[in-house]
């Protein structure tokens, strides 16, 4: 079999198993597992949630839902350089391994008109328009980071640019959310 598929195949089990036995023990599977996995082994928590943020890429899953769950759990300072660390590692993985597992037919077709648009972009003022795009929360910053790569933008220069405008909007979501958990 071919490598190609062989990963995609892989992928598409682990997603369906972690969706099937999410379904299957609701009680027992939940993001908010690791408020309690946190009081006892702190660390290992944010090893946990990094992890969980690092492999999001993969998946395709917005990392909102992920961060809202860790405002609960996890220490604001803490929580934004864990976070930060997981949107670049999952900005890394997307970057090298988006063709090889079959993003870039993904992002083509369920986004093309968008891919169009960031490549006309990105010709001019690639960095601008990576911070901007990663600010917006209404997109997904794994599309840029694919363009990105199929563009031969330099890695550095796309998680840079992703780094500014996800920190701003990260900081954002962590202390704004904070204040009103405080109310």
């Amino acid at each position: 079999m071919n490598p190609k598929k062989l990963a995609f195949y892989l992928w598409l089990l682990l997603v369906a198993g972690g969706i099937t036995a999410y379904f299957l023990y609701p009680d027992e599977i939940n993001i908010l597992f690791l408020e309690d996995l946190s009081e006892e082994y702190y660390y290992v928590a944010l090893i946990i949630y990094f992890l969980l943020l690092s492999a999001r890429g993969l998946t395709m899953i917005p990392s909102t839902p992920l961060l809202l769950a860790g405002v609960l759990t996890f220490d604001p300072l803490e929580l934004f350089i864990v976070n930060m660390a997981g949107i670049l590692s999952s900005s890394t993985i997307v970057y090298y391994f988006s063709k090889f597992l079959g993003f870039d037919s993904y992002f083509e077709t369920k986004h093309g008109k968008y891919v169009r648009k960031i490549r006309r972009g990105l010709t001019d003022k690639e960095l601008p328009v990576i911070v901007g795009w990663s600010f917006f929360p209404l997109v997904p910053t794994d599309l840029i980071v694919y363009v990105g790569s199929s563009l031969k933008i330099p890695l550095l220069k796309c998680l840079l640019g992703v780094f500014v405008g996800e920190s701003v909007l990260n900081a954002f979501y962590i202390f704004s959310t904070n204040l009103i958990l405080k109310l």
